[in-house]
């Protein structure tokens, strides 16, 4: 008989619901989100029975329906803990004796709770009986608040396949053809962002340093968002030739405009982890990316596969891009060692991890179905 496992997330992300199913193989699951959808997200996901949302559950928004019969389950996987639903959830764990596992995708580089807000952190942390970390960062951070070195399970935190990472850098001739269909100039070396635009992205600072720039640098910004107008507004002001502005694009096309790119900037001040950092080094681009970005604290190596530069230095940002530009042999290496550090970073390598670390916590042969 199958061991019986609860899951509880925020809302069903393509990754996460991917995620969760993997478990159906090998335990009886049930799934509760705490709402049909995330911000800008359209419609509903998941595809199969036992899914939930705590926000149309019979027409109520209720809790009842996810502690209900919860001493039956072998282990609650709380993929997002700070909620109050999922406070709520891990109390009602500790109070019925049933093990609980917590997952950070990323951490909060300068934010710092309370006395209250760290102590309940530490209650929440060193009484799960196990941890999923994206990183050594989330590794410590756990570790900080109490949590046992053994029970923290690293994972690769991603939104990719192993299909979607290609095996070798685009050559000159498919991103020029790419270029062509995407109406980009083929003369350009062509500095791509990608992101909300947000104040804490800061693009719009990115954007007037970028009047140093030469004209053959491109900076191309693709995400949408509040400040698209403001950085119109700069453009034109101060008549900058060498910015263009794109909104939202889907998964597949916008991995067309990374390839048809050559390096990636990320400007951000504060970034939990940046997922978008992950799809430029699957398309084999360097990153120059600030030190507010814990994905670029994780897989980037300074000087071998990008630059991290301190967050608000925007010239040591484009000195670095123009660096690429200017040494092609570094350039060069930087693509293949991109796609060498994120080829591991999947979706699959990351439920393999989750399935074998619950695995191992309910003491399940690993040999056993």
């Amino acid at each position: 008989m199958k061991k019986k496992l609860l899951i509880l997330s925020i809302y069903p992300a393509p990754y996460r619901v991917e995620v969760i199913d993997s478990f159906h193989k090998y335990f009886d699951v049930k799934v509760f989100f705490e709402k049909s959808t995330g911000d800008s997200r359209d419609a509903v996901w998941f595809k199969k029975g036992n899914y939930y949302t705590l926000d149309n559950i019979n027409g109520n928004n209720t809790f009842k329906d996810c502690i209900k019969d919860l001493k039956e389950n072998n282990l609650v996987l709380i993929y997002d803990y700070s909620t109050k639903c999922a406070l709520k959830l891990i109390l009602r764990c500790i109070q019925r004796n049933i093990p609980y596992v917590i997952n950070a995708d990323g951490v909060m580089l300068t934010k710092h709770g309370n006395f209250v807000t760290n102590m309940i952190k530490s209650i929440v942390v060193s009484k799960a009986a196990g941890c999923f970390a994206s990183g050594d960062l989330a590794k410590n951070y756990f570790m900080r608040y109490g949590a046992k070195e053994k029970n923290i399970y690293l994972h690769t935190f991603s939104t990719l396949h192993t299909n979607d990472i290609q095996k070798f850098p685009v050559d000159l001739k498919t991103k020029n053809k790419i270029r062509a269909e995407l109406g980009l100039a083929q003369s350009k070396f062509i500095a791509i962002a990608v992101g909300r635009f947000i104040p804490l992205k800061r693009y719009a600072e990115l954007i007037t340093e970028w009047t140093k720039m030469p004209e053959d640098y491109l900076l191309l910004l693709i995400g949408g968002g509040e400040e698209e107008n403001k950085y119109r507004q700069i453009i034109e002001e101060l008549h900058i030739q060498n910015v263009q502005i794109e909104g939202f694009y889907q998964k597949e096309e916008l991995k067309r405009f990374y390839m048809a790119s050559d390096v990636f900037v990320h400007p951000t001040s504060y970034d939990v982890w940046g997922l978008v950092v992950n799809e430029a080094m699957a398309a084999g681009l360097p990153t120059v990316i600030s030190d507010h970005c814990v994905a670029g604290l994780e897989l980037i190596k300074d000087g071998e596969n990008g630059f991290i530069v301190p967050m608000g230095n925007d010239k040591s940002l484009c000195d670095k891009v123009k660096n690429l530009h200017d040494v092609p042999e570094l350039y060069k290496k930087m693509c293949q060692a991109s796609l060498d550090t994120i080829a591991d970073y999947t979706i699959e390598n990351m439920a393999s991890v989750h399935i074998e670390a619950v695995r191992e916590i309910l003491k399940i042969d690993s040999n056993t179905n």
